[in-house]
Order: C-alpha cells, then sequence, then structure tokens
C-alpha cells in the first residue's frame, strides 16, 4: 500500500523519492501511469469480485443500509423484515413486512395491530416472524410502552391471503425468534422467565423452560420437535466461549445433540428430515445443510437467515455483503442440493 497519496501524486510519479528530476520526468510520466494502472486494478478487482461467485438467482437487493432478516416462504411468496440494519444509533427506525414474488417486485405488507398496543402509537414493527400454515405467518409485535415490562410482545397469526388477523399470546419476549409446531398449534420462544436464555411453549404460563442455555434461532419439526443453536443443550457439557450446537428437544429433560462447533448462528430452518444452517462453520461463514452430523456447505457468504420453498427444492436466505464503500444486502434464492 501506498501511504498518504494523492491520485494525483500517483499519476505524476512525485510520491517516487529522488525521481522527480527535471531530467527523468518523461519517465517518471511513464512509471506514474503505470503504477496509477496497477493500484486501480488492485483495488477494482476486490470490487468486482465481491459480485462474483454469489450462489443461486437474486430476488431483491439494496446497497442503502437496509438489511434484510427472518425470511419465511409461504405459497409463491417470500416474505421478510425489512431493517435499515446500519443505523445503529436510531432505536426507532421502522421494520417494514416485505413480500417478492419470483419475478415481481418487493412490495410492502401491513401488519395487524395487536390488542395490547394502543391505536395511538405508530405502526407496529415486527420483531421476528415465522411461518403457520400455506397462507399465514406468526409476527412478533411489541406492545405499547409498559414501565413493568419493556419487553411485553404480542405473537400475532396474519392471514396473508385475506390480510385477517388473531391474537395468540402475549408473553416478556427474550429475543432471537418463534418456533410454530403446526400440529399442535403451539408457539415456542425465548421468555424472560426463563433464565438461561432458554425457551417454553406459550400457550402454557407453567411450563417448564427447556434445559438450554442461550437459546437462538427455533424451528419446529413436521413431528412438533423443537430445534435450536444453544450454548449448552440440557444438562450436557457447555460449547467453548462463543460457539454453540444445534439442539433438538425430544421432551422433557431430553436434548440431542445434532451437531457441534458452530459461530455467528444466523439462521435455521427444516424441511422433513433436513436441516439448514446460517452460521459459520470450520471457520467459513456460509449456508449448510446437516446431514446425520455432518455439514455440507451450499453457499458461501454472511447469510442472516435461512427458509426452505414448501417443496423443499430451494433455499431463500438474505445475503450481507460488505463492499468498499457500502454494504450489499440481497434475497438469494438457492436450489437444495440432491441428498
Amino acid at each position: 500500500m501506498i501511504g498518504h497519496v494523492s491520485p494525483e501524486q500517483v499519476h505524476s510519479g512525485s510520491w517516487l523519492v529522488g525521481m522527480n528530476e527535471p531530467g527523468n520526468r518523461s519517465t517518471v510520466h511513464w512509471f506514474g501511469r503505470v503504477a496509477a494502472y496497477v493500484l486501480a486494478v488492485v483495488v477494482l478487482l476486490p470490487i468486482s469480485a465481491c459480485g462474483s461467485g454469489v450462489s443461486g438467482s437474486e430476488l431483491t437487493s439494496s446497497s442503502k443500509g437496509v438489511g434484510y432478516f427472518w425470511p419465511v416462504w409461504v405459497g409463491d411468496s417470500i416474505y421478510y423484515l425489512e431493517h435499515n440494519a446500519e443505523d445503529h444509533m436510531n432505536s426507532d427506525t421502522t421494520t417494514l413486512l416485505m413480500r417478492v414474488r419470483d419475478g415481481g417486485l418487493p412490495e410492502h405488507v401491513a401488519v395487524h395491530r395487536p390488542e395490547c398496543r394502543s391505536p395511538d402509537d405508530v405502526d407496529p414493527s415486527p420483531e421476528a416472524m415465522v411461518a403457520m400454515s400455506d397462507h399465514e405467518i406468526g409476527l412478533l409485535v411489541v406492545c405499547s410502552y409498559d414501565p413493568t415490562d419493556l419487553n411485553r410482545t404480542a405473537l400475532i397469526r396474519q392471514d396473508v391471503d385475506n390480510g385477517s388477523a388473531a391474537d395468540v399470546a402475549t408473553f416478556s419476549y427474550g429475543g432471537y425468534g418463534v418456533a410454530w409446531a403446526n400440529g399442535t398449534g403451539t408457539a415456542y420462544a425465548r421468555e424472560r422467565v426463563c433464565t438461561s436464555g432458554s425457551v417454553r411453549p406459550l400457550s402454557d404460563t407453567n411450563a417448564t423452560c427447556f434445559d438450554a442455555t442461550d437459546v437462538r434461532e427455533p424451528v419446529a419439526t413436521g413431528s412438533g420437535q423443537i430445534v435450536y443453536f444453544a450454548s449448552r443443550c440440557g444438562t450436557g457439557d457447555p460449547e467453548g466461549t462463543g460457539k454453540y450446537a444445534i439442539c433438538r428437544h425430544d421432551g422433557p429433560g431430553r436434548e440431542t445433540v445434532l451437531a457441534r462447533g458452530i459461530r455467528n448462528p444466523a439462521g435455521l430452518a427444516v424441511h422433513e428430515n433436513r436441516i439448514a444452517v446460517a452460521a459459520e462453520v470450520g471457520g467459513r461463514a456460509g449456508l449448510w445443510l446437516l446431514d446425520a452430523g455432518t455439514f455440507r456447505n451450499v453457499a458461501r457468504g454472511e447469510y442472516r437467515g435461512v427458509a426452505f420453498a414448501p417443496d423443499g427444492a430451494h433455499l431463500a436466505a438474505p445475503l450481507r455483503d460488505e463492499g468498499w464503500f457500502s454494504t450489499r444486502w440481497s434475497i438469494r434464492i438457492i436450489a437444495t442440493p440432491a441428498l
């Protein structure tokens, strides 16, 4: 790298000590032009490479600091939350519910106002989302200000076809998503009452918290089992600092470790017997399929969530690509590799 050198200095060659003498100006001019060309190639190659080798096709993108999170695939549409991910100083930045179809443009979808939210408050901003059926999504929406519980949140069930909605539960949300077991009609989320950072079913206020620590991204299997990241599965040994395991809750006091040693967990999705993972595995960030304890790489990059298509043939995932001058986000559609 050439210290603090202006483009004019690079082009003229005046940064070369001892060569900017009157008798050497033609050499300096030639050398300066060559140096400027080489510098341009060195700088531009990484920029052009940022967009190369990206897996799948792109549905939508943004390079204006707008991030995409919590994708779900319902029917022929992908729903996701759009948020100003780079504005860390503004806690009031609105989060929008968006929808995009293959070949179409993104469109804003109105969010139902839960009963716990005052009509005088601004429009609700969803915190997280989950697919509930082939035409319904579940949205976590913060209730109106309550000094006794700043985390009071409602889970609402919203029909994406006709816009109807109903409140499912109100609870003190502990972050990191919600799972929906469609067979039993039970939601699972991290609650403040679970002091270890675990989850429990929202349908029973007396339910016991799972035996797991720092649970993130819970999802439900077709049979109603709950899969999630955790820094410790059940009463087993904890993971190392900054690492997570993938755990499956098989019943009260029964936790199964499916994989270990994951960093920066960002998304889980389940379709039949397949588990898709957005995280860092073996020092590489990307999308992975977990099969019998073995990770299979699907795509490389910093993905911030993942969802299966209803038929399991494709994955939808938000990709964050940090470039030289801006951070670009996109929703990618990637074919699921055959077994």
